[in-house]
């Protein structure tokens, strides 16, 4: 009988240990493909943020650049803000405007005097001053800047000319 019992606790003891072994194999593997399975993500982890320090750098460095750029902006402003040029912009709507009121009071007496004077069916021409503008021209003749353009075959980007002679009859 003691044979018996000696031969079960062998057994008990043999399975025990492989149960116990088994269980260890068990635990080891899971720990290593945990660290595996770690690994990869820690690999790709590392790349993403390599990627992010990258474009940080990148990033940095455009707003250096921008930087630099702004200062120069901001020179070139503050010249042109203390120039006279500008205090001479600033004041052209009231002379564009005052120049309007005069143009159209030159405009309807012109236009009056200039039916008057003048047959329909005669050509008309006007030889251009020194200063002239197609848009005085026109308006001294009744006509839009467009017409004159038209009537003398010329284009806006055309510049007059002293002695040049115009058709500004329809």
């Amino acid at each position: 009988m003691d044979d018996i019992m000696i031969r079960l606790a062998d057994k008990k003891t043999r399975i025990l240990c492989a149960a116990t072994a088994s269980i260890l194999l068990l635990f080891v593997l899971s720990t290593v493909y945990i660290l595996h399975h770690l690994s990869g993500r820690l690999t790709e982890m590392k790349n993403h943020v390599a990627g992010i320090e990258k474009k940080t750098v990148d990033l940095e460095r455009k707003q250096i650049e921008d930087r630099g750029h702004l200062v120069q902006l901001d020179r070139k402003f503050t010249v042109l803000s203390n120039s006279p040029a500008l205090k001479e912009v600033e004041t052209l709507p009231q002379r564009v405007n005052l120049l309007e009121k005069q143009m159209e009071s030159i405009h309807v007496r012109q236009k009056i005097t200039t039916v008057r004077s003048k047959p329909v069916h005669q050509k008309q021409y006007y030889e251009v001053k020194e200063g002239d503008t197609l848009y005085r021209v026109s308006r001294k003749y009744g006509l839009t800047i467009d017409e004159l353009l038209q009537m003398n075959h010329l284009d806006e980007d055309d510049g007059l000319t002293a002695g040049q002679r115009l058709v500004v009859s329809r």
